[in-house]
């Protein structure tokens, strides 16, 4: 009876000590992959066309993150992306139906080594892009760079092709003259050094938002809410969003600014998650204790019953 006891406190202290078992469910097997873009007729149209056209779709446009943010052709070009086929007695009727209502700023064109590209150049390109993303572009026209017309928009996040890729710091191309950097042919040596510094801070602070984040998942899982913390790891996308937009001030004082108000909270969380790990830890320790103690006293409870059935009842029955 004793040794039954013993092992089931023993069991129950090994419990409470062991972190809980997290079972990860099994993962759900993945859709067929369908076409988002099976009933816009620009894409489907320009995507057969031979040469280049088919080349901005399947290998520039399809891996960009217009594609993926669901930005069609038209998003930009402008045009009908509606129209069916079976609405028109020709192609040339639906081509011309189509290209009705095209953004007029695409329709000056010109050839050139690269092909036929838009005369939409300089601060014309930020303007445009601004239609979507504003804020950046009032960020942007406010810079060095805005001054000059130059670098454009699509000088750093499409290197002149539709394939616009994701904003992160690996944008910024700190590489020297000697090996081609996009950003050394306008910057000299010096200038570099402040290219790369921006770039370094940028790096550092998405990764230190994405340890915060982590952190703070687990202190919410914890049963910890503090509403300061939440104001950047329940809003991440919203703070990522304003790091870009005061990145493409280049300004490098309102750029440490701010990745200084993201560190401190950051360091909070950091410092807010050590301590509650810490009081969870004493908690475990003191309820291991305690379940020791009670499993301690059971026991010579135990004993103490067994010796009085096992030795003081008989010597009473002989007497």
């Amino acid at each position: 009876m004793t040794g039954s006891i013993l092992s089931a406190c023993l069991v129950a202290a090994l419990t409470l000590a062991s972190p809980a078992d997290k079972t990860t469910p099994p993962a759900a097997e993945p859709s067929a992959p369908t076409d988002r873009y099976a009933d816009n007729a620009c894409v489907q149209c320009h995507r057969d066309l031979p040469g280049r056209s088919s080349e901005i779709v399947e290998l520039q446009w399809k891996h960009s993150v217009h594609y993926e943010a669901n930005v069609g052709c038209d998003g930009c070009h402008g045009g009908n992306p509606a129209v069916r086929p079976d609405q028109f007695e020709s192609t040339d009727a639906l081509k011309r139906a189509a290209h009705q209502r095209r953004n007029p700023e695409f329709l000056t064109m010109r050839r050139s080594q690269d092909g036929i590209v838009s005369n939409t150049t300089g601060r014309s390109v930020s303007y445009f892009c601004g239609k979507c993303h504003d804020q950046i572009k009032e960020k942007h026209l406010g810079s060095p760079h805005g001054d000059f017309g130059d670098p454009t928009c699509l000088y750093c996040h499409g290197q002149g092709s539709h394939k616009i890729t994701d904003a992160t710091p690996q944008i910024i191309d700190t590489a020297g003259r000697a090996e081609a950097g996009r950003c050394s042919p306008c910057h000299e040596a010096s200038t570099m050094a402040v290219v790369k510094q921006i770039k370094q801070t940028l790096t550092e602070t998405e990764q230190r938002i994405s340890e915060s984040g982590q952190l703070y998942n687990e202190l919410e899982s914890w049963g910890y809410r503090n509403l300061e913390l939440e104001k950047l790891h329940h809003h991440v996308g919203e703070v990522h969003s304003k790091l870009r937009q005061i990145f493409h001030s280049f300004n490098m004082r309102e750029i440490d600014n701010f990745a200084a108000e993201i560190q401190e909270v950051t360091d909070h969380t950091t410092e807010t998650h050590e301590l509650i790990k810490r009081q969870r830890e004493v908690r475990r320790q003191q309820t291991v204790m305690g379940v020791l103690a009670v499993c301690l006293l059971l026991s010579f409870a135990g004993l103490l019953v067994y010796y009085k059935h096992s030795f003081l009842d008989p010597m009473h029955t002989q007497a």
